[in-house]
């Protein structure tokens, strides 16, 4: 089954409009998606290529050995979401509230941050290498084994945080 049809169930099944939960494993996506209700699902072993969301919340939502190249998040919802081994580049995160997310074993590269939030956000082994963007903030952000190499980000702020 395509990637598109198993989110677009997901979003009729969270809407109570039938459909059924999204479980993608090992699919390949390069769609544009907007106004999602996409919390809870589980991506696992996806590739997403040049795929879009907008407007979409992914809250509680896991995703696992996930792999996206040239993607872009604009005003979506990650709260609570946990994503592990997965890897993000040329990617763009816009307006993104991240809020008790937690990120385990991750590599973020040559991605832009714009207004996202990281409160009460857990990190272990993770990699923000040649990033940029502005306006990221975080009330206690717990970080372990975290890597900013080679990365610049204006009005960084980081209230009562504990990284490495």
């Amino acid at each position: 089954m395509k990637s598109k049809k198993i989110i677009q169930r997901h979003n009729s099944w969270r809407r109570k409009q039938g459909g059924a939960p999204a479980g993608l494993a090992g699919e390949i996506d390069s769609f544009s998606y907007a106004g999602l209700d996409l919390n809870l699902a589980q991506f696992a072993s996806t590739v997403f290529n040049g795929s879009s969301f907008s407007q979409t919340t992914f809250q509680d939502a896991s995703w696992t050995g996930c792999t996206f190249t040239g993607c872009s998040f604009s005003e979506c919802d990650f709260a609570g979401i946990k994503i592990s081994d997965c890897r993000f580049t040329d990617c763009t995160f816009q307006k993104g509230q991240f809020a008790r997310s937690t990120f385990g074993q991750c590599l973020f590269r040559s991605c832009t941050w714009e207004q996202l939030n990281f409160d009460n956000a857990q990190w272990s082994q993770v990699d923000v290498l040649d990033c940029h963007g502005s306006h990221i903030d975080g009330l206690q952000l717990q970080g372990q084994d975290v890597d900013f190499t080679g990365s610049y980000f204006e009005h960084l702020e980081f209230e009562q945080a504990q990284i490495n």
